[in-house]
């Protein structure tokens, strides 16, 4: 959960809502090659790489007062797609490559979607 301002895909300004990640799916698939040299007896691990597939949905609510008394979220629309959920499989191993499902649909959401 985070706080920020931002102007919804309507136009409506926010000073400081409240975002929930709703659901996010987060796959980091990791790919090393190993090979061994028969007449040097030596074996070795390269081309190690990594890639990630993103897929979340996020709520959020004018306020945190707003949140705090139980009204349902409003549900961040893409305004290119008009699709409730945001995708991504070209991210920064550097930065997503310790975070768990939450956290980076978070940091997704505040660097890619609204740049907060």
């Amino acid at each position: 959960m985070f706080t920020t301002g931002f102007t919804d895909p309507q136009g409506t300004t926010f000073e400081a809502a409240v975002f929930q990640v709703l659901r996010s799916d987060f796959t980091i698939n990791t790919s090393e090659t190993y090979s061994f040299d028969i007449r040097e007896q030596v074996g070795s691990a390269a081309n190690e790489t990594s890639n990630f597939s993103l897929n979340y949905r996020m709520g959020y609510w004018a306020s945190q007062d707003a949140k705090e008394s139980g009204a349902p979220p409003y549900t961040l629309i893409d305004p290119n797609t008009y699709s409730s959920d945001f995708a991504s499989y070209t991210l920064d191993g550097a930065l997503y490559s310790e975070l768990e499902a939450e956290a980076a649909a978070e940091l997704h959401c505040k660097t890619e979607v609204i740049g907060a």
